[in-house]
């Protein structure tokens, strides 16, 4: 059993806390809060899928598999780390930041990686997108969290033109979401 504590903690969101592996630095463990595992198993099935298809792990986390916690079963994930072993700061930080132009490559890089691979987002939000800095230069935006299809009926999982087409629709909404607060990725 793996013992987690508040030392540990990187972040909560509504469904689920992260925590930093305590004998792996380049992992972590997602716990689901109480009355949430349905959409973690959700997600998991859908990361089977990605790694079926065998895609490129570059700017997505990539899952391990399931520990046992002192809180609860954990879901073992890369962690997204800094040149200096920090673990990286979610984008939603770095728009308050000044200089948030220099964002515009990388986001434009993760774009291209989600249409190249097919993989869909349940929503593309800033705070979902971990930015790994490379002494003052952010290299890469990866996703974190929140992968998946939403669709009652998934076609766009086994139709490559309508991944593409849902790929391209959210991401144009996350980029409307990034101009109103003036980040202009073209």
């Amino acid at each position: 059993m793996i013992i987690l504590n508040n030392d540990l903690l990187i972040g909560k969101g509504a469904h689920r806390a992260c925590y930093r592996h305590p004998d792996t630095d380049n992992l972590c463990i997602k716990v689901s809060h109480e009355g949430f595992s349905h959409e973690q198993e959700e997600e998991l099935a859908y990361y089977q899928r990605l790694n079926n298809k065998k895609i490129q792990w570059d700017l997505l986390t990539r899952y391990y598999g399931v520990v046992e916690t002192n809180i609860g079963k954990g879901y073992v994930f890369d962690l997204v780390v800094d040149s200096n072993n920090q673990t990286s700061k979610t984008l939603e930080h770095y728009l308050n930041e000044p200089n948030s132009e220099a964002l515009a490559a990388p986001l434009l890089k993760l774009k291209d990686y989600l249409i190249q691979n097919l993989v869909i987002t349940k929503e593309i939000k800033p705070r979902n997108i971990a930015c790994i800095n490379n002494n003052g230069t952010i290299e890469s935006c990866v996703i974190v969290d929140d992968i998946g299809n939403t669709e009652f009926f998934p076609i766009s999982n086994y139709v490559s033109t309508m991944a593409k087409r849902k790929i391209a629709r959210k991401w144009q909404r996350f980029e409307a979401s990034l101009n109103k607060q003036g980040l202009y990725l073209k």
